[in-house]
């Protein structure tokens, strides 16, 4: 391929065993390109293999190329490679051949992943600070203990003063002298807690879960509902806009967030939409949801400009989400000093308290 091509970006797919939301990204652009420029769908398919090579890509491109071959849709044979291509996805690019807009299609998806990446990537570079206080807080804190309070063992007396004031250094520098005599198995248990806490960090079942307990931190919690509510309407704007019933742009918008509160209103949306209620409704009975988004659906549905309306609200909470993430940082950080402080300070005072106390005994 010449430098020029933008195909070459697919050779920066990633190596994991299976392929990453990045990588279906690229594909997805990679896609869209080729498409809209006239290459037919199966040369846009062999390109993209041969680019792959042996990434994580390579198989599900190879088992696509067959089911096209098999005279299968582009949507059947997506579908067919296991989980890796959403439900939503799949649902957009199966009306796209219909309709003859597979082209747009790819271009918008391509465009909402990459918002919605762009995002998580945001809230990700914003909390690097905070995790760089934390590293060196634990790295001062790991200072004191093992290379200064060893040191008081010299002056402190051979037997514990009276009434115990030293009692807290001594055991301090106990602890500080079991991880100096084990310190193989000490950095193996640190590494394999690490690890495995990184393997885990990787499932969508402790993802959620941590999500859920962060939506109970006060100033989290704003953050978090924000940027699945931007997801999520940013979902149903897509769906809307490619033409799809009500009742299925809210089934696939409740089956593809992470929320379950929200997944729960919106299954109370299609039982309203199905009984002939106001699909408002539920949107307006939920604290989770903002009144501008019953609002602004409600003036979408009757001016038949729904999709529009909805990308209008993702926009705003796309928007409320940045503003909320200032505002977690502005609180984040001085927390984070303060605890730093009390730590350090702690370990600094029980030093002082143990000068003081050697002090004593001999006034």
């Amino acid at each position: 391929m010449n430098d020029g091509n933008p195909l070459r970006l697919t050779r920066k797919l990633g190596r994991a065993a299976s392929p990453r939301e990045e990588d279906i990204t690229l594909f997805t652009q990679e896609l869209a390109w080729m498409v809209r420029s006239g290459v037919p769908l199966g040369r846009a398919i062999e390109i993209l293999l041969a680019e792959a090579q042996s990434g994580p890509l390579a198989a599900p491109l190879r088992g696509i190329k067959a089911e096209l071959r098999a005279g299968s849709s582009l949507a059947e044979a997506m579908a067919r490679q296991g989980r890796i291509f959403p439900e939503t996805y799949l649902r957009l690019i199966a009306l796209a051949e219909v309709a003859g807009t597979l082209p747009m299609v790819l271009a918008r998806l391509y465009e909402g992943r990459t918002r919605a990446a762009h995002l998580r990537r945001k809230v990700g570079a914003a909390l690097v600070y905070p995790a760089f206080l934390v590293i060196v807080a634990a790295g001062a804190v790991g200072l004191i203990a093992l290379a200064v309070l060893p040191q008081l063992r010299a002056i402190l007396p051979e037997t514990p003063v009276a009434g115990g004031s030293d009692a807290a250094i001594r055991q301090l520098i106990g602890i500080s002298d079991w991880i100096a005599a084990h310190w193989m198995a000490t950095a193996a248990a640190v590494s394999a807690v690490l690890l495995s806490g990184t393997v885990l960090l990787r499932r969508p079942a402790v993802q959620l879960a941590l999500a859920e307990a962060a939506r109970r931190v006060p100033f989290l919690g704003p953050l978090v509902n924000l940027s699945r509510l931007a997801e999520m309407t940013r979902t149903l704007a897509m769906l809307s806009e490619a033409g799809l019933p009500l009742d299925e742009c809210l089934r696939l918008a409740r089956r593809s967030t992470s929320a379950p509160g929200l997944a729960a209103t919106l299954e109370k949306m299609e039982a309203a939409l199905r009984a002939g209620q106001d699909v408002t409704g539920p949107l307006r009975d939920d604290r989770a949801f903002p009144g501008l988004l019953s609002s602004l659906m409600k003036v979408g549905q009757e001016t038949g400009n729904l999709g529009k309306s909805l990308t209008q609200a993702a926009a705003i909470f796309e928007e409320k989400t940045t503003a909320a993430l200032e505002r977690a940082l502005a609180l984040l950080e001085p927390a984070l000093i303060l605890f730093i402080s009390i730590a350090v300070g702690g370990l600094i005072y029980l030093v002082i308290g143990a000068l003081m106390s050697v002090n004593d005994l001999f006034l």
